[in-house]
């Protein structure tokens, strides 16, 4: 695995807020109008699981969309058109929790927010932070949620073939701008940098139409960090910023991916 570096700049961020209502129903009606047709995307979704998990690896990028719409994704809450939705292999073993699956794409976990609220009216149970307690859904959320898995005709599944974490950072003075995973001036001026070993994840993608339950293709993707991540120049956080810099590259990689597979690709953002 290639060798990384945490370079020191000083980012400072400044947080937007947004608010918003929802009136007219309450939680109970909005899971009576959505239940059945939702209940029954979802044992369609549910009977993918198996083909899922038993098909061959990937072996070129080619998904067939014929005789059906374009497929229409949303990589960060639009709800617009939207007619597919990512999920984790391992999120179809209990579809009412999110699977064990680490640095997690944000635009995925629909089917287990939507099988989830009909079940106990909360958001999912998430494997990889058992620590957090799933909260109550909003009437608005679970309609929205709803809504989405309702109109679901398209379900891209992932699955991961290789993982490695990215490792804790190592202090070095190995800091030339020409040696591999090398620091810049921010790091250069105290003559030490972090070193690392970056995360990678190899992966592919299978496409399903969920009316059908045809297999239309796939896709893979590779994500790993990259030669050098920017921290905060105290230095406090550098591991929390390779991580991020990991899970933010993995999602890129997912979307180029998925854009280059899927040429008719529509993105709700």
């Amino acid at each position: 695995m290639p060798l990384r570096t945490a370079r020191f700049f000083l980012f400072l961020f400044a947080p937007a807020f947004a608010a918003g209502c929802f009136f007219g129903k309450d939680l109970k009606e909005v899971l009576a109008e959505h239940r059945a047709p939702v209940e029954a995307k979802l044992a369609k979704v549910k009977a993918l699981r198996e083909q899922a998990r038993s098909l061959p690896a990937v072996s070129s990028d080619v998904v067939h969309i014929a005789g059906g719409p374009a497929p229409v994704l949303s990589w960060s809450g639009g709800t617009f058109g939207v007619n597919a939705a990512i999920a984790y292999l391992e999120d179809l073993d209990n579809p009412t929790e999110l699977g064990n699956v680490p640095h997690r794409v944000p635009a995925t976990g629909t089917i287990n927010r939507c099988a989830s609220v009909l079940a106990t009216h909360r958001e999912p149970y998430d494997a990889a932070h058992p620590q957090m307690p799933p909260p109550t859904m909003s009437s608005y959320r679970a309609d929205e949620v709803l809504g989405l898995c309702q109109s679901l005709r398209y379900l891209l599944v992932v699955r991961s073939l290789a993982f490695v974490e990215p490792s804790d950072p190592r202090t070095s003075t190995a800091c030339s701008l020409l040696d591999a995973g090398a620091s810049d001036a921010g790091a250069s001026d105290a003559g030490t940098c972090h070193r690392f070993d970056g995360g990678y994840l190899k992966a592919d993608v299978l496409v399903f139409d969920v009316e059908s339950g045809h297999h239309l293709g796939g896709f893979g993707f590779v994500a790993e960090n990259g030669i050098a991540v920017n921290v905060t120049d105290d230095g406090t956080n550098v591991k929390g910023a390779i991580v991020e810099d990991f899970h933010r590259n993995v999602e890129e990689a997912l979307k180029a991916a998925a854009r280059k597979a899927l040429p008719g690709l529509s993105v709700e953002d």
